[in-house]
């Protein structure tokens, strides 16, 4: 079998998982119902299982530093000042609040990994912040770093009453005048923006046929567990040139019902729509607010749909993935949003994996 012909599901199957709900590696909370999302460690063959940390993002006390040291401007400076502050903790007790003292060691780790993807960020964090003069030096009183268990009291009062979901920054500014904004923060434009349970999201009911409609097409097909003996064969019942796929026909007509409201739980979160402080996100390569900007966006002529093109590679050649592929276009925001499987096919949901648009 040539590179080309791998299955998309085992290519990506290292590929970082992000959850946007903070001190939750298994379940997102969606208003008042429960919209779980099934993690899992990928299965390595011949190598030990290792799982990416997601705990401590580099990046997010790298924007931090970048925010309270406006003169880094480049790797090498970056360094200097990380083990400047390494050896001298209490060169930033005042500004910089970190959930524990110790996770500033664990945020630096990685920085000497990275020196290509950190000069880029830097180079491309200090451009697109001069739009925004409110975050000056002169204007930043501190940053809290909660990434995603935070223990900050300042910014649990913050988020008491407000959407889970929603609460999705890794940073907090507090500004001279004593407001707050939060900052989200992804190692590149390509990470996951969602991932939510598609068949939690549209229902109960719903959930329980599509689960009995799912195990049964396995099992007409002599499949009764997940085993590694199966995976492949399993993918290859959900690749598209399986017209007659019984769960993929009924899985559409249900998110075609539910259209509007898939629209409106994505949109939700992407945007922070209910969050009454500014949210911005930084991807390593654009700043940009993403809940004010709101005021321009007609959500009401959003729309979701599957879009044909994303079944295709580069070349033209059709994918086999054990996927559909939609696309969610809000205003001038397009996002290509996967349903698939992470893990257990046989007993879990696929779910939406949303990202930008390239």
């Amino acid at each position: 079998m040539s590179i080309n012909q791998i299955d998309d599901d085992f290519s990506d199957l290292f590929s970082k998982l992000e959850l946007d709900e903070k001190c939750s590696d298994n379940i997102h909370i969606l208003s008042e119902e429960k919209l779980q999302t099934e993690t899992f460690e990928h299965d390595q063959p011949n190598q030990e299982k290792k799982r990416c940390s997601v705990e401590y993002n580099s990046i997010e006390l790298i924007t931090a530093l970048l925010l309270l040291y406006p003169t880094i401007s480049n790797y090498n400076e970056l360094q200097e000042k990380v083990k400047l502050l390494e050896n001298s903790p209490l060169e930033y007790k005042d500004f910089l609040y970190l959930n524990h003292e110790s996770d500033f060691l664990e945020y630096i780790k990685e920085i000497p990994n990275k020196k290509l993807i950190i000069t880029k960020i830097i180079n491309n964090f200090r451009t697109e912040i001069k739009t925004y003069p409110q975050f000056e030096r002169e204007n930043i009183k501190c940053v809290y770093i909660s990434g995603k268990c935070n223990t900050h009291i300042e910014i649990k009062e913050l988020n008491k009453n407000q959407n889970k979901l929603e609460c999705k920054s890794d940073i907090y500014v507090k500004f001279v005048d004593d407001t707050l904004c939060g900052i989200s923060i992804k190692q590149s434009k390509d990470a996951t923006k969602t991932n939510y349970s598609v068949q939690k999201m549209l229902g109960k009911e719903e959930d329980a046929l599509l689960t009995n409609i799912r195990k049964k097409y396995f099992n007409d097909n002599g499949i009764f567990s997940l085993e590694k003996s199966n995976r492949a064969k399993m993918n290859s019942l959900f690749y598209r040139k399986n017209k007659e796929n019984p769960y993929w026909i009924e899985l559409k007509k249900h998110i075609e019902n539910k259209k509007s409201i898939i629209i409106d739980k994505l949109t939700n979160p992407l945007f922070c729509k209910n969050i009454n402080y500014d949210v911005y996100e930084f991807n390593g390569e654009t700043f940009k607010q993403i809940n004010k900007q709101n005021e321009n966006l007609t959500f009401a002529n959003a729309d979701f749909y599957e879009h044909e093109p994303y079944y295709f590679d580069k070349k033209g050649g059709e994918r086999n993935a054990a996927k559909l592929f939609y696309r969610l276009v809000v205003g001038d925001n397009i996002y290509k949003v996967e349903i698939r499987w992470k893990g257990d096919m046989y007993n879990s949901s696929p779910q939406f994996q949303c990202h930008e648009d390239s």
